[in-house]
C-alpha cells in the first residue's frame, strides 16, 4: 500500500503519522482520511498529523489539474472541515506546495491549520508547540 497511518509516537498518541510513497489511489487516500476521521473523533484531545510526501508523491492519473482531481480536491476539502487539528506536510515541493496555494483559493478556511516542514522532526517540533499551546503551527 502506497499510503501507511499509524500514531508517530504510540504512548503519546496526539500526532499521527500519514506515509504517502509514491503512486496511490483516491479509494486508498479517502480510506486513510475516513480512518483519521474516526481517530479524532473519538480522541478526548486535539490530534495533530504528519503527512510524510519525503519519498515522493505523486497524483492519481498524472495531474492534479483535470475535474477528476478538482473533484477529488473538494471532497477533501469537506472530509477536514469541523475538529481539524493542527496538519504539518513534510517534504513536499515546489509543485505540492504550489497546488496547496491553489487549494487555498478554494476554501482558505479548511487549510488554516496546514503547514509545512523540511524533515520529520521539524513537523514534529512544530506539531507538539500547537498541541501544547494551541496556537497554529508555523510555517517552516
Amino acid at each position: 500500500m502506497a499510503i501507511e497511518l499509524y500514531w508517530d509516537d504510540d504512548e503519546r498518541r496526539d500526532v499521527l503519522l500519514m506515509e504517502i510513497d509514491g503512486v496511490w489511489t483516491w479509494e486508498e487516500l479517502f480510506d486513510a482520511l475516513r480512518r483519521v476521521r474516526k481517530v479524532t473523533d473519538a480522541a478526548p484531545a486535539t490530534v495533530g498529523a504528519l503527512l510524510d510526501v519525503s519519498r515522493g508523491v505523486g497524483v492519481p492519473g498524472g495531474s492534479i489539474f483535470n475535474q477528476t482531481a478538482l473533484d477529488h480536491a473538494r471532497e477533501l476539502l469537506r472530509m477536514g472541515a469541523g475538529r481539524a487539528g493542527p496538519i504539518v506536510i513534510v517534504g513536499a515541493g515546489a509543485m505540492l506546495r504550489m497546488v496547496f496555494s491553489t487549494f487555498q483559493t478554494l476554501d482558505r478556511q479548511a487549510l488554516a491549520t496546514v503547514r509545512f516542514a523540511g524533515t520529520l522532526d521539524e513537523g514534529r517540533a512544530l506539531l507538539h508547540a500547537a498541541l501544547r499551546g494551541g496556537s497554529q503551527p508555523g510555517e517552516a
